[in-house]
This record gives C-alpha cells, sequence and structure tokens, in this order.
C-alpha cells in the first residue's frame, strides 16, 4: 500500500527514560518537513535533525536515505535567542555535522550512511524562548518552531556530600526548588523523573583492569503540579521514596545475580541522585503518543508551523553522596547480597 510516510525518528537520547522512544507520523500533504529538537541549556552542544516526507512504498524507500532528507542547498535553517555572554536576542545560522551509521542489515531504515544533522555549541540560557526557522527553497516556504528553556532549579534535600543511610530508614524524600523569584519560585518544565544510581567499580576474575558499572533505580515522575508544595514560607517540588527499598533493587539485580563469580571484587563509589525534567511540548507529546484512544492511530501532535515533528526541552541534575558505612556493612554481609563481591572498607567513600 502506497501511502506518505514521514520519517520514523528514534528520540530515546531526547527524551526522558519512561517515554515511548519512537514517532510515527503521516502526512496526506505531499513533501512535509519534519523537525526534531531537545533544547538543554545545560549541553555543550545542541542538535536539530531535519528531514522531509516523501511518497511511496515505506519498505522500499526506508533504506533510501535521499528520499528523506534534504540536500544540504535545499533549506536555509537559522535558530534565534539570546545565547549565554550576552542580553541581546541573536540569530544564527547552524551548521551541520555528518554522522557515519554503520550497515545494518536488520535495520528497519537506512544504514551504512553519512547522516546529516545541524547543531550549535552556542550555549543556551535557561528559562529563554528560542526559534528554529528553515526556509524551504524549492517553493519559498518557511518552517518554524519555538521553544522555551526549562528554567534553573537546585537539589534543596538532601544537602550537598550529605552521607545517605539506607537501613532501618522508613522515608526518604528528595526535594528541589527554582531559586528565581521572578517566576514565584516555580518551574518551566511540565514534568519530572526522578532516578537513583548506585555506582560501583569491578575488578572481575583474572582481570587487570577495573570497570565502571551503574544500576538504576527509579524512585518516580508526575507532572511539576502535583510535585509542588509549600511549607515554612518556602516553595519547592518533592517526592518521597523508601531508602530500604535499595537493597531489594541489588538483591534483584539480574547483572549482579548472573555476574559474580567467585573471586568478583566491587568498590561501592559515590551515589547519585538524578532530577530529570522535559518541557510542556514533549509532555504534551508523550501524552499523545500514550494515549489509548482506539480512534486515533497515529500521534498528531506537532508545535512546527508549516510542518510537523516537535521541538521541546529537557534537562538533567544530579547530587552525588556517600553511602553510610553501616549501609555498606548490610549490602557486604547480607545474605541476599553477600555472594556479589562488595568489599567494605570504612576508608574509602
Amino acid at each position: 500500500m502506497k501511502k506518505i510516510f514521514l520519517t520514523i525518528f528514534a528520540i530515546a537520547a531526547l527524551i526522558l527514560s519512561s517515554c515511548s522512544n519512537k514517532v510515527d507520523l503521516y502526512s496526506d500533504e505531499g513533501d512535509t518537513t519534519i523537525v526534531y529538537a531537545m533544547l538543554d541549556a545545560g549541553a555543550d552542544t545542541n542538535f536539530f535533525k531535519i528531514t522531509k516526507s516523501f511518497i511511496g512504498n515505506a519498505n522500499e524507500l526506508a533504506q533510501n536515505y535521499d528520499a528523506s532528507n534534504y540536500k544540504y542547498d535545499e533549506i536555509d535553517v537559522t535558530f534565534s535567542g539570546v545565547f549565554e555572554g550576552s542580553s541581546q536576542t541573536q540569530t544564527i545560522a547552524l551548521d551541520t555535522i555528518s554522522k557515519w551509521i554503520p550497515y545494518n542489515p536488520d535495520a528497519t531504515f537506512y544504514s551504512g550512511c553519512w547522516q546529516t544533522y545541524y547543531y550549535t555549541t552556542k550555549k543556551l540560557v535557561e528559562g529563554k524562548e528560542y526559534t528554529l526557522n528553515i526556509l524551504r527553497k524549492e517553493d519559498n516556504t518557511n518552517i518554524s518552531v519555538k521553544a522555551k528553556t526549562i528554567n534553573s532549579f537546585q537539589f534543596r534535600k538532601p544537602i550537598s556530600n550529605q552521607i545517605i543511610n539506607f537501613k532501618d530508614v522508613k522515608k526518604g524524600t528528595i526535594e528541589w526548588r527554582v531559586p528565581d523569584a521572578s517566576t514565584n519560585f516555580m518551574t518551566t518544565a511540565a514534568y519530572f523523573e526522578v532516578a537513583a544510581y548506585f555506582h560501583f567499580t569491578e575488578l572481575m576474575p583474572g582481570s587487570t583492569d577495573t570497570v565502571h558499572q551503574s544500576i538504576r533505580w527509579p524512585l518516580g515522575s508526575d507532572k511539576a503540579e502535583n510535585l509542588y508544595t509549600t511549607s515554612n514560607n518556602s516553595s519547592y517540588y518533592a517526592m518521597n521514596y523508601t531508602p530500604e527499598a535499595l537493597f531489594t533493587v541489588l538483591a534483584n539485580n539480574v547483572y549482579l545475580k548472573e555476574n559474580s563469580p567467585y573471586g568478583v571484587h566491587r568498590w561501592f563509589e559515590k551515589f547519585e541522585f538524578r532530577i530529570s525534567a522535559m518541557g510542556e511540548e514533549l509532555y504534551n507529546y508523550y501524552i499523545i503518543a500514550n494515549s489509548s484512544s482506539a480512534i486515533q492511530d497515529v500521534p498528531n501532535y506537532t508545535n512546527v508551523e508549516n510542518g510537523m515533528g516537535i521541538m521541546s526541552s529537557r534537562v538533567s541534575k544530579s547530587s552525588f553522596h556517600t553511602i553510610s558505612q553501616v549501609s555498606r556493612q548490610k549490602i557486604v554481609n547480607d545474605d541476599a547480597t553477600k555472594d556479589f563481591g562488595f568489599i567494605y572498607d570504612p576508608n574509602r567513600e
């Protein structure tokens, strides 16, 4: 069956881990410009993927890179906003970079070719609005999309470098706040996800090189408005978790259970709490893409004018902490985890 097909572009690296990582979009209007970008004020480089629709059999044309990508002289791309080091709005032409994608015979779409991305190394500013403009030269059409970066937020609890005790503690709280009074201390993010990372260094028997490993522990996620609270004339965002659950997470971890031969040595590293936030546009797409509606087969949310796709914002911030000695002793000695090779060293953070 023939229909107009818009490139399915994987954006797993651009959105939170709980979101769907593929976008399926279709059009009945011929050549359509598609935009995907996640603005991150904390990133050294921001990337923009710009592709186009094509008419024909998807199974035949999906491997044809030229069918869904513009040549360098077919579009002009500019990006406007306030960049770090200046208080004035600037408009810059985006550079392009090509990345080689190795050939994969099992890939649904093109591989074994150079793929073009637009990018800028100019640092974005938190809480500012940016505009992407694309001039499609063939028909003199201007495609534009606006999005605001997420404003700054800081960890409130646990405090920096606080020692975290997971043993015999029934309730833990992660708190963060926006320090900007001009926004009434409220975030421009629509959705937050909080996760913890148990980091450790590993030395397998017979090896001379240690390897860094991490175990992700999801703590929860929710709309920003549901996490907002006020207490003692202070406004902040908060999420509760159960500290003792860490021991169950480790005891049930598949990697540790299947990769702990006799003689393995593992050392504790700093424990990480990470707060990830997504912008309003990405949250709207996420809700539509995960809708259970029987009448909407394809997500049709877009904030791109004269085109399709999405430009939104995301940011992640982390806080690192030492695991308490009593917690480390439990991991080393407990029946459920004692065979994983963790070493108790009171002199090691």
